[in-house]
């Protein structure tokens, strides 16, 4: 008996190695827009409609950065606060407990420039990361999703240094949220065309610190691009010209591969919505690439959504299944889209086929699954067949695929070319206060003006108190003071100086330069293999990542942090 044990034990070690070489269960985000609540009639979508079951990720879309004191900013306090709606949301939990309820921050319509600011200086970014945590905290959120659009595009107020800064920003939020040892998720939605890459995102360094990636593979033809077409392509065509050649799902995505992104980690995008054209007076026999009239700014508006250039699903299906109605519907055969026209209007969409035609390339090359913008423009009243019809072809396509584990390799990046990390502290997405003394505090946008609104506290907590910004000297690192009176207390004995080091310990064998001493103060530098001391100035601290003294704040060494200051105020004296 004892030796069939053994033999099973022995299978099952044998085995369980296989099974987690068959990779990760593939992802499923539905992004969920709260402003959909506005709609009229039964394009009103609320949080009830979510179909939860048909996701393993679902994200609130959108809070923003109040560029006042950089800290989150509810958009809309009266449905996200007043109605609950974030509360409302995490709360899909307790139904279903195996999905993961994200917050998103960004979009479209908050621009770049409050972001550039914000990750430009490591005060903002800390003041910025301290206050999602709080945020994530209160209201329990399981994930983050950043969504600026875009680091570095002077087109939408980024500027040239965004792309280090960012990177920065991630790092810091990375080790935050670790810290807190929540198992929260960091994601991010990203573009597919290369110069947004080249100018904002270091992809590789990225891709190490977040989740997954949301590849953003819709939006790539519209209004803007002078001429009628579908907007989320799944190859190259014959009529794809200069930037265009390479701007279609399947480019995009492998661009990201390219670029250093494992595919295991590469979310792809598929939109519930049309984009859609006023045709030329002059075009008699549309098709794709057919001329448009630019200034109309796109095609009429939807009844539901009622914004021109744009159409969910459920405005689409209603129209085109309707003989009555006129519409002509054509496939591009080699983009695997559907597209319809009538009269000067032009859509080019996604629908159940088209779909299932990108759900099986996306098990092909081996990518983490299938993200939607958005849930609340399918067909979830079933208008046209059955409810949720595009969700359920995201589910029916992932729900048993195990992504595999990556089997390409990618050259790594030199060091000289990689991007400098910042160096943790104790500080990283903490607030300047101790928690405790701190009030959970959310800056947020009424309508019609911006207002102020004190989040619900933290559980564990009951205290509210009065936070103070006063203004220190750099060198200062210390934590606040006691706020007893020190009457009682013993006075604490005056700090050692560091010991000196043997010189003939310091090792500059091989080809080092730099060596750090015990003593945060000093340090040594290697001539022909010899160590020479150097004492930095009065105030300062010896970095030892960027060799150069630099305040004591930002010194790596946590003990050089308080040193530094001790050893200062003993020569003052």
């Amino acid at each position: 008996m004892l030796g069939r044990s053994r033999v099973v034990v022995l299978c099952l070690l044998a085995v369980l190695p296989l099974l987690a070489a068959q990779g990760q269960k593939a992802r499923i985000v539905c992004y969920f827009s709260n402003w959909a609540i506005y709609r009229p009639d039964v394009g009103r979508y609320t949080i009830d409609d979510i179909p939860a079951e048909m996701c393993t990720h679902i994200i609130y879309s959108f809070i923003g950065v109040d560029d006042s004191n950089y800290q989150v900013l509810v958009i809309d306090p009266e449905v996200d606060l007043e109605q609950s709606g974030f509360r409302n949301f995490t709360d899909l939990r307790q139904k279903y407990p195996h999905a993961k309820y994200q917050i998103a921050v960004g979009g479209w319509a908050e621009g770049g420039k409050k972001y550039s600011e914000m990750v430009a200086q490591k005060e903002r970014r800390q003041s910025f990361i301290a206050s999602v945590v709080q945020f994530m905290k209160v209201y329990n959120f399981d994930g983050f999703d950043l969504d600026w659009e875009y680091p570095g595009a002077a087109d939408r107020g980024g500027s040239f240094g965004d792309k280090n800064t960012f990177f920065y920003f991630v790092e810091e939020l990375r080790r935050a949220f670790d810290r807190e040892g929540r198992g929260w998720e960091i994601t991010m939605a990203v573009p597919v065309a290369n110069f947004r890459l080249q100018e904002g995102y270091h992809v590789p360094e990225l891709c190490e610190n977040l989740d997954a990636i949301h590849c953003m593979t819709y939006d790539l033809r519209g209004n803007w691009a002078g001429f009628a077409d579908v907007h989320s392509p799944l190859y190259k065509r014959p009529h794809d010209q200069w930037a265009y050649e390479k701007l279609n799902v399947n480019d995009g995505v492998q661009l990201w591969v390219n670029y250093g992104c494992p595919p295991n980690k590469l979310v792809v995008g598929v939109p519930f919505y049309g984009r859609t054209f006023t045709l030329s007076a002059s075009t008699t026999n549309p098709t794709l690439g057919s001329y448009i009239n630019k200034e109309a700014g796109g095609g009429d508006p939807g009844p539901y959504t009622n914004a021109t250039g744009f159409l969910a699903y459920y405005e689409i299906c209603t129209e085109v299944q309707d003989m009555e109605k006129g519409w002509t519907t054509k496939w591009d055969d080699v983009g695997l889209c559907p597209y319809a026209y009538k009269g000067t209007q032009f859509v080019g969409y996604e629908d159940v086929e088209s779909l299932e035609h990108k759900m099986n390339w996306i098990k092909q090359k081996g990518y983490a699954g299938a993200m939607t913008w958005a849930i609340d423009m399918d067909d979830f009243h079933g208008l046209c067949g059955p409810e949720n019809a595009l969700m359920k072809v995201l589910y029916d396509g992932m729900k048993d695929y195990v992504v595999p584990e990556p089997t390409i390799t990618t050259t790594p990046r030199p060091e000289w070319n990689r991007p400098p990390s910042t160096v943790a502290t104790e500080d990283d997405g903490r607030p300047s206060m101790s928690p405790s003394k701190r009030p959970a505090t959310t800056t947020t946008t009424a309508r019609p003006r911006p207002t102020t609104t004190t989040a619900a506290p933290i559980p564990t907590t009951t205290r509210r108190t009065t936070t103070r910004t006063t203004t220190r000297k750099p060198v200062t690192i210390l934590p606040p003071e006691p706020e007893d009176s020190g009457e009682d207390r013993e006075p604490e004995p005056a700090p050692a100086s560091p010991e000196r080091e043997d010189e003939s310990e310091i090792d500059c064998s091989g080809y080092k330069d730099f060596v750090p001493s015990a003593d945060c103060t000093r340090y040594y530098r290697c001539v022909h293999g010899q160590p020479v001391e150097f004492t930095c100035k009065p105030g300062t601290v010896f970095h030892t990542a960027l060799n150069v003294c630099d305040w004591p704040e930002n010194a790596d060494r946590i003990e050089c942090r308080t040193k530094a200051k001790l050893l200062e105020d003993l020569a003052d004296k």
